[in-house]
């Protein structure tokens, strides 16, 4: 129990450096790796707490970099989308 807190922080240190990048796949990889870990009971120890508050906090930044990147992609799907209705209309 007390080695999973210490690397799930770490892989989700790695997650959010990959959002950053862009690099989804990787990021895909790494969720996978850490899912388990976060599944575990957590110590009630004033380092495990912290730990767990660090990780909380960059859960957040990463759902935020993701979130942006979902809008982002959908934006660029929707108007792909009403490039080719314009251009169907238009008898292209």
């Amino acid at each position: 129990m007390n080695d999973a807190l210490p690397l799930a922080l770490a892989l989700t240190r790695a997650m959010l450096e990959a959002a950053r990048e862009g690099d989804w796949e990787q990021l895909v990889a790494l969720e996978v790796e850490r899912h388990p870990l976060v599944m575990r009971p957590v110590a009630q120890d004033e380092d495990s707490v912290s730990q767990l508050g660090e990780l909380l906090a960059l859960d957040r930044e990463l759902h935020a970099l993701v979130s942006q990147a979902r809008d982002q992609a959908g934006e660029q799907w929707q108007a792909g989308q009403d490039r080719a209705r314009a251009i169907a209309a238009y008898g292209g």
